[in-house]
């Protein structure tokens, strides 16, 4: 009977181990059938000289079969082997502390999953089935996610991962599986709220390097788009030098109906190449942030065949530098989710087209977004997050209704005007008194 019990436990651990590596690397259980069973079967022999070995040597042991079998049976590399492995020994210990937490609060004697199989094979099957519950917790996968691009791309990260490897390792060689004391108890408390802690730096430091990414990412494509206006404009010149030479030819020729035949020709083509024009529109901006997302937004309308105009009075440069950096950092944010749902909106429509128009209207600077939409609108509900692009989507509406209540020299209106759907931004320009 004690055999069995054995067997039985080892098959659960196996089972939850597998189930753990295939998880971590992606590996899809339905697909892998035949691997996931020879792996399986394979694990939990392995998992059987277990009692054989003295519980501070457990996890030494563990992490040696798991990286075997990772290797020789899923062909993992070895740094992604022992990421797995530091993933499953994390899950197993977390496991193992809730187990024990609620054996101790039910004052469970400790020493009868030392000394009885029986009992020593429900600990197990309970810390096995843990592990598997953790595995299925979709914020659990993602923390995962993020675990595996910080342990690969990151070097301190990785030292600190076998920092923490060694630190269950010291813990379990001093306490064992269960807590055999009120400090033991403590001391375990403390490692599970280490542990939390440093998921919520590896977020945190994650969130803030994707943020840090998009940044950088923002910047690729405003050089970009420079890029392209640079060489539109150094082919332009190229094309003028062409020209001025053609209109001499026909002047030298004394033919003037040639001459203005030509000259017409070129004011016509003149007209086709906007980039001259853009670039002195957005100079009327400040430099930073709105002419850049300006920038960006109009090279994505390029890529979506979106066409665009865009015109800016003078004197809204003037208004906007008098802004403090906090306000103007709200515009932009504003500017950004009224841009994006006029860019998703106008992509639907067969003639995808927006207008940006930038005025001074006394003392206030006015930005009017014009897009082509599909379909019927009702205005009335936008703005409270609700929106025509569908479920989960519009919180980036309820952003700016949640900016815009917080601060009173900002207003957003919208109306429809004929084929348009309209996104009023309205900006008070504080006046500064005279001291």
């Amino acid at each position: 009977m004690s055999i069995l019990y054995c067997i039985i436990s080892c098959i659960f651990q196996g089972i939850s181990d597998v189930i753990a590596i295939f998880r971590v690397n992606d590996f899809k259980i339905q697909e892998n059938k035949r691997i996931f069973i020879i792996t399986t079967v394979c694990m939990s022999m392995l998992i059987c000289v277990l009692y054989l070995i003295p519980n501070q040597f457990r996890i030494i042991y563990t992490i040696i079969i798991n990286l075997v079998l990772m290797i020789s049976l899923l062909k993992v590399s070895v740094k992604q082997g022992i990421f797995s492995c530091l993933i499953f020994i994390m899950l197993l210990s977390i496991s193992e502390i809730i187990v024990s937490c609620f054996m101790s609060m039910f004052n469970f004697d400790s020493n009868l999953i030392v000394n009885n199989l029986f009992y020593n094979m429900i600990a197990n099957i309970f810390i096995s089935v843990g592990v598997i519950i953790l595995l299925k917790i979709n914020k659990v996968f993602t923390l995962i996610k993020v675990l595996n691009r910080w342990f690969n791309f990151n070097k301190i990260s990785q030292y600190y991962a076998y920092l923490i490897i060694l630190s269950i390792y010291i813990l379990v060689a001093i306490n064992g599986l269960m807590f055999e004391s009120k400090q033991s108890f403590i001391l375990n408390i403390m490692f599970l709220i280490v542990l939390i802690g440093l998921f919520i730096w590896i977020i945190i430091n994650d969130i803030n390097n994707n943020k840090l990414h998009e940044i950088n990412q923002q910047m690729l494509n405003y050089v970009t788009k420079y890029e392209q206006i640079i060489t539109e404009k150094g082919k332009a010149n190229h094309e003028f030098k062409n020209q001025l030479m053609v209109i001499r030819g026909y002047a030298q020729m004394n033919k003037p109906d040639k001459l203005l035949e030509y000259i017409d020709g070129v004011v016509e083509d003149s007209k086709k190449t906007g980039s001259s024009y853009l670039i002195s529109q957005l100079n009327n901006f400040p430099d930073g942030g709105i002419k850049g997302l300006l920038y960006y937004k109009l090279s994505l309308m390029d890529d979506f065949k979106i066409k665009y105009e865009i015109n800016v009075e003078e004197g809204v440069k003037t208004k906007l530098d008098s802004l403090n950096t906090t306000m103007y950092n709200n515009i932009t944010k504003i500017l950004g989710v009224l841009l994006d749902n006029a860019i998703d909106a106008c992509k639907q429509t067969r003639k995808k087209k927006i207008i940006i128009a930038v005025n001074k209207e006394k003392n206030n600077v006015v930005f009017n977004i014009y897009n082509t939409y599909k379909g019927k609108l009702d205005v009335s509900k936008i703005g409270t997050g609700y929106t025509t692009k569908g479920k989960n989507h519009g919180y980036g509406l309820r952003l700016v209704k949640d900016i815009v209540d917080s601060n009173k020299n900002l207003g957003v209106e919208k109306y429809l005007e004929k084929d348009y759907y309209v996104s009023k931004l309205i900006i008070k320009i504080p006046i500064k008194r005279k001291k």
